[in-house]
This record gives C-alpha cells, structure tokens and sequence, in this order.
C-alpha cells in the first residue's frame, strides 16, 4: 500500500494539484500528494467524498465563506496515534487538531473567530506515519465557519463607595455582607465585574487589623472567580493615621501603600493586564469582555503623579477598540463640579481631566469617591465622545450602598442605580439612564 501511495502522490503533483478520482466534480477541496475518495463516515457529506491526505507533503484547500470560528469536518486513520491537521487561513497559520475518530466526521473547531468573508483554507497533515501493521492517513468531508454564539447584550458591573466606615469593628459585617449578596446576584444581574471607588479601610494600626477585615470580607469575589479592582485612597495610604487624622508629611506618606499593596495584589483581583509600577496597585488596568464589546477598568491613584498619568495616556492609546472605566478616588465633588484641588497630591482632578479623560475617544465612564454623597455629570470629550461620571461616597455607618451599571450593548444604553442590600435600601434619587453613549465595537 505504500508503493501505491507514493505512486498516486507523484501522479497529483505532476497534474499541478488537480485531484485524482471520478468524484473530483463533486468534492469542495482541491488536493495536492492526496486524492478524491468516497466517503466511508458518517454523517456522509452532500459531496460523497471526503479528501484524503496521506503524507506529510500532503495538503487540501478550499474556499469558505461567512464569519465565525472555522470548523473542520475529518476522521482519520490510527497508527500509534491520531492525524493532525494544520490549518492556514489565507497563508496564516491560524492553529492545529487532531482528529480522534475512524468513523464520526463531527466537526474541530481552531483557531480564533474570522470575520464576514471569503477564507482561502489550506488544511496539512502534519504527523505522517506507515509501518507493516498501519498507516496514518486523514480524510476530510468539509469546512464550515460556525457563527459565534449569540451574546447576550445587557451586563452589570458593580462599584463599591468608601468603605472606611465599615472595617472599624470586627463585629461590622456590612462590607462582607454587601460583598456575598454581589456573588449571590451575580447571575440575576449578571454581574462581570466589581471596583471599589478607594478608602477600603480608615487607617492602619500596627496589627493591621483593619486591612485583615477588609481582605477577608473581599475574598468571596475570589473564591467565586469574580475579577475586581480596589482604587487607593487617602486613608489606605500611611497618610491616614490613627482616627484617620492626617500624619506629616502628608504629601511623601500619600505614596506609602506598602501595607495596601501586601494585602491586595494583581494576582487576587484576577484580570489585570499591566501596572504602573512593578508589585503595586495603586495604578493598574484589567480588562475583560461583556456584551460583546471589551472593556477595560483603570485603576488611577489618588491626585496622581504626572508620570502615572502619562502611563495611563499610554495604556488607553494601546487599547483602542475598549471602552475605557477610570476609578479614581476623588474626581467628583459634591455639586457634581470636577475637582480643582490636588489636595496633598501631585495633581488635581481637573489636570486628569484635561490631559487623559477628555483626550480619547474611548474613555467612556469616571467613578470617584472620597467627598459628599453622590452625584453625577456628562461631558463631552475632543473627539466628541460624552464622558460619564459618578460620585459615590456615603461613608455610611447604618448600611451599605454599593452602585450598580446595568450596561445594555445593542440599545447602547446605560441605566446605574444604589441599592444597599443591608438595610434592603434603595436611593432613587441618584438613579439615571443614558441612551445613544457611543460604546466602541
């Protein structure tokens, strides 16, 4: 059987790849060092042939059109293991499979999804093997693209408020009760994601008691792989001292987040992609997909320095086609105005302003804590894009308000309201709906 192979294989090359067979008509693909044969497995395919490759210099194309992920249609001969295939895509190599069945052409997804259009598909047999007792050969029956699945448009994402208050006591449950009742919702709501605005905890003390609490109320969102953020605020800093009262020199202090960055750390968020400084999270971006679309959360810190800003120019530029989320923990004041001051920092919210939030076209949310209760405001960005921004502090000491972003992709819409889920308490006065935001696809 092997003579007669090389035989046939030699036989298609000098025909410049023409396949060999009567069913040649009737196949889709063209085959080179193989050949056109009747199809033996099931489910049989509308041509009644099926390709064969049968050596390593073997290799089918075929044109497929549509958009999707492309999906092969193959079963394969066993000898000592299975045939794979390797698949190009207009000269690309876009992954590998290996076919696991003699008799089921079922079907092997690979590579990644391919937009609307014609595909040139080259398919190779990689793995070749003969010997007296078997021969490793595939056979393939089609080629298909498989739509991506349908997307379910409409999301939520969470933002917890200061929750200095809550992490005082080690009898105060309402930080971890709000986070269990997010876990819980998390299908209701479909929640995707969860920050929090800064000021996790009040201050430090030497056993760092109240950074344990406010760990340990936040683990559920790890244990149930719930990817989230923590921006910095001036009381999770050595700024902070006992009572919350301001230490000295307030402006060096404020970039002392060495007890933060031990407790939280990119690794227990769970989705981030980059930090400003190596080992700190006092900048940090994650990303992550909902809706359809991609989004990207942007952890700033506190009146950042100008460099951290510079960083986060960078991060927004490479990440064009995502909707960018800021949280930083004082950008809002209580009258909705951008805030003019840069406090003990480096630079002000309203210098955030005018040199990254308004500069890109898909900086789309600004969430802030740290002053008054909450608020809100829309502006308009160079490029034309509005820019919403949300205020939640609270410093509540009965309950615990957390606001929700119900985003909905197709109506391009978004409706945010606060709810706190200790008191079953709603704030109907800080809810609003947005329509036409201009989410990036």
């Amino acid at each position: 059987m092997r003579i007669t192979r090389a035989i046939m294989a030699v036989v298609v090359v000098l025909s410049a790849g023409v396949p060999a067979g009567a069913a040649h008509a009737a196949s889709p693909f063209t085959v080179v060092n193989g050949s056109i044969q009747a199809a033996t497995g099931t489910p049989r395919p509308s041509s009644g042939t099926h390709a064969t490759l049968w050596h390593n210099a073997s290799y089918a194309t075929i044109v497929v059109r549509g958009a999707g992920r492309l999906v092969v249609g193959a079963i394969g001969d066993h000898c000592d293991g299975w045939p794979t295939l390797r698949v190009r895509v207009g000269g690309a190599l876009v992954g590998e499979v290996t076919v696991t069945s003699a008799t089921d052409y079922g079907g092997y997804p690979v590579g990644a999804e391919l937009p609307d259009g014609t595909h040139d598909v080259r398919i190779e047999l990689v793995n070749d093997r003969y010997t007296g007792a078997c021969d490793r050969n595939a056979h393939l029956a089609s080629v298909w693209t498989q739509p991506p699945p349908a997307v379910d448009p409409r999301f939520t994402f969470a933002v917890v408020p200061d929750t200095q208050e809550e992490v005082l006591s080690a009898r105060d449950t309402r930080l971890r009760q709000r986070v269990d009742w997010l876990v819980a919702q998390r299908t209701t709501l479909d929640l995707r994601f969860v920050t929090h605005s800064g000021d996790v905890v009040n201050y430090d003390t030497p056993d760092h008691a109240q950074y344990d609490r406010a760990r340990a109320a936040l683990r559920p969102l790890e244990t149930a792989g719930l990817p989230y953020t923590l921006a910095v605020g001036n009381h999770d800093t050595q700024a902070a001292g006992p009572g919350g009262e301001l230490r000295s020199p307030a402006g060096q202090l404020l970039r002392d987040t060495t007890v933060f960055n031990r407790y939280f750390t990119a690794g227990r968020f769970g989705a981030v992609g980059g930090q400003f400084e190596a080992g700190k999270v006092d900048n940090a971006y994650a990303t992550y997909t909902a809706g359809g679309v991609r989004w990207l959360v942007l952890s700033l810190e506190l009146w950042p320095r100008r460099a951290a800003v510079d960083w986060a120019k960078a991060v927004v530029a490479a990440h064009p086609r995502h909707n960018v989320v800021i949280v930083t923990h004082h950008h809002l004041e209580s009258d909705a105005s951008i805030g003019r001051s840069a406090g003990y920092g480096s630079t002000s919210p309203q210098y955030v302003f005018d040199n990254l939030v308004r500069r890109y076209p898909n900086i789309r949310f600004v969430f802030s804590g740290h002053t008054g209760t909450a608020a809100s405001r829309v502006d308009t960005g160079v490029h034309g894009n509005r820019i919403y921004s949300f205020l939640q502090t609270f410093h509540s000491r009965s309950t615990n308000p957390v606001r929700l972003v119900e985003i909905d992709t197709t109506a391009d819409s978004l409706r945010t309201w606060i709810y706190a889920p200790h008191t079953d308490e709603e704030f109907p006065a800080y809810e609003r709906t947005y329509a036409g935001i201009g989410l990036v696809r």
